[in-house]
């Protein structure tokens, strides 16, 4: 092609046709020009399908993440409210003094406040956008600034987990196992991911009785409610993480509905 054009200039000079070689000569500029346009387009063009491709791909993988930790949160937040239900019962048996007359009642509900649960977020996706930098392919302003706030939220959440295993491991359970035969709680404790039957548990009850001074009524009560407040709190702050998963759902589900 290019020894074609060369071909007609030289034509045209040798003609002495001067004044069209020159708009020839233009001409043929225009088309390079015309031609290196269209190409940068055209490069443009596929670097903004590579790019949307890429976007869509994020989104979808987010709103999966996203999604699967829905499903954590719900199981987590009706967990911890038997907790705080059963905190709440023991706090009325204590006040009735009550405790010797439903021994295995106690047996079952000191075991339920002890099965607490901490909701493990799965931020495989939303960690590798942020760190990776691949946010900036998010054109949504609202995902980019929900993805930052995501992994404060969970950060400062587990603060107060971590406040309550503690208050629990160190303060609770040392009162606990000097007045109360906690062996008991293997007649009613059950664990729902043994499938199989595999773990043995204790067949009778233990020899011993709960052993409880009025001192240590006040005492129980104020470790059950220092356990629950604790615990209100991890309860409270999953209910608001769910409520932000969930506006997060909508907002990446509107985006794709746009692509």
């Amino acid at each position: 092609m290019i020894k074609f054009f060369r071909k007609i200039r030289q034509d045209l000079l040798s003609e002495g046709k001067t004044g069209k070689y020159f708009k020839y000569a233009i001409g043929e500029i225009l088309l390079v020009v015309i031609g290196i346009l269209l190409a940068l387009q055209i490069n443009s063009w596929n670097q903004q399908r590579i790019e949307n491709e890429q976007e869509i791909e994020l989104l979808n993988s987010l709103k999966d993440e996203f999604q699967h930790n829905l499903g954590e949160l719900n199981e987590s937040i009706e967990i911890n409210k038997k907790v705080t239900q059963s905190c709440v019962k023991l706090t009325e048996i204590i006040r009735a003094d009550s405790i010797i007359k439903v021994p295995e009642i106690v047996d079952r509900l000191l075991v339920n406040i002890g099965g607490f649960n901490s909701f493990d977020a799965r931020i495989g996706i939303s960690g590798e956008i942020v760190n990776s930098g691949k946010v900036s392919i998010l054109k949504n302003d609202e995902i980019r600034t929900r993805l930052g706030n995501w992994l404060k939220i969970l950060v400062d959440c587990e603060e107060d987990i971590l406040f309550r295993s503690d208050n629990y491991t160190m303060n609770l359970m040392p009162f606990l196992m000097k007045r109360f035969p906690l062996a008991n709680g293997e007649l009613t404790k059950k664990l729902e991911f043994d499938k199989s039957n595999y773990l043995v548990t204790y067949k009778e009850k233990s020899p011993f009785e709960p052993n409880l001074s009025s001192k240590d009524l006040m005492e129980f009560e104020n470790q059950v409610w220092q356990h629950k407040h604790n615990h209100d709190y991890i309860v409270i702050n999953e209910l608001n993480v769910r409520d932000f998963v969930t506006t997060t759902i909508k907002i990446i589900e509107e985006e794709l509905n746009k692509k």
